[in-house]
């Protein structure tokens, strides 16, 4: 289900950068998103915290707590546990505002410190899913376990 928000929530972020979904666009939006296979709750999930993360930005007056040109490299360690198409995602939710460094620093210190080996997209998706809704109060898994979890829900 995270990982299902999260893609809802890149899809929103590519189609709405600024933040602004009209009451015109929203149900054929939700038509479409539930012919792609997601959920209502997945869906309503998304929206809420689309909507509610873009009026923290406009209150908070900031977009990122770096400059905007600056960006993270990989470590030698980091690059052999997170795969390109993983890294990839990261820097995409980076350049759609959705997480900041900081955020993009933590998910990737926890991919490599509970990840394992070969961290790939669906577990990318997991540490991005519980990173942004932990840090927003609306954290969708309990405990540090979920972190341990592999795909296969197999605790490591």
């Amino acid at each position: 289900m995270e990982r299902n928000i999260v893609e809802i929530l890149v899809i929103l972020m590519r189609e709405y950068p600024e933040g602004a979904i009209s009451q015109e666009e929203f149900e054929p939006l939700s038509k479409d998103l539930v012919k792609q296979g997601y959920t209502e709750q997945e869906i309503e999930t998304a929206l809420f915290w689309y909507h509610n993360r873009q009026i923290a930005k406009e209150d908070s007056g900031q977009n990122t707590d770096f400059m905007p040109d600056s960006f993270r490299v990989l470590h030698d360690v980091e690059k052999s546990v997170i795969r390109p198409d993983a890294y990839g995602f990261l820097i995409e939710l980076y350049q759609l505002s959705m997480i900041t460094l900081s955020d993009l620093d933590a998910i990737i210190e926890k991919s490599v410190l509970l990840g394992g080996r070969n961290v790939d997209l669906d577990d990318m998706k997991s540490f991005v899913a519980a990173q942004i809704m932990e840090q927003d109060g609306n954290f969708l898994a309990s405990g540090l376990s979920y972190y341990l979890k592999t795909p296969s829900n197999r605790i490591q």
